[in-house]
């Protein structure tokens, strides 16, 4: 259920990015260590 929450949260941000440019790069940081985490 947490695992499903997280994507919810990161659709939104990732619809967020298209928009800024400057969004896109701060969820890649975001994302690349919590997919190694995985």
């Amino acid at each position: 259920v947490e695992r499903g929450i997280a994507r919810l949260k990161t659709w939104r941000i990732f619809r967020k990015a298209r928009c800024s440019p400057t969004w896109l790069t701060t969820v890649a940081k975001a994302v690349v260590p919590l997919e190694s985490y995985r």
